[in-house]
């Protein structure tokens, strides 16, 4: 269990302190999980922000546990420029950079963990299609489970 612990923190301190940074201009970077790599890096444009929105737009609720990073699959960070000013009755704040986990496991739904400029962070599940935000981004594998938690 602890073991697990240190992986998660070890994933989201790359992602989020320096490992290959990305910088709110430079868009996002796609993680495999499994390889421990940046598969893929996404150009900053408004379509990427307007798609982080509607991620924020979609949360259901917080993540009822801390497993929050799945052992396989990716993950994409978004740095957000501008940032995005949410307010629900999950988070509140302006949000800075999101990580969205998208695993093969049939039982892991993807997970929003998000950043805010309070130095806020809360994991979120969210009712939401990734498919085509995967698909336009060459990141999409018929094994992902892009399943919709209830």
């Amino acid at each position: 269990m602890m073991k697990r612990f240190v992986c998660i923190w070890a994933v989201i301190v790359m992602l989020t302190a320096g490992y290959n940074p990305v910088y709110a201009a430079d868009g996002a970077e796609a993680f495999d999980i499994e390889k421990g790599e940046v598969i893929k890096s996404i150009t900053h444009s408004a379509s990427l922000q307007s798609e982080v929105g509607k991620w924020l737009s979609a949360i259901a609720g917080p993540v009822g546990s801390l497993n929050i990073e799945p052992t396989s699959g990716i993950a994409v960070k978004v740095e957000l420029a501008p940032p995005l000013k949410i307010n629900n009755q999950w988070v509140s704040g302006t949000v800075t950079q999101v990580v969205l986990f998208v695993s093969q496991s049939p039982s892991y739904t993807p997970k929003l963990l998000i950043f805010t400029k309070e130095n806020e962070v809360v994991a979120v599940t969210l009712k939401y299609n990734f498919k085509r935000f995967l698909k336009s981004n060459d990141l999409y594998r018929p094994q992902l489970n892009l399943s919709i938690p209830n």
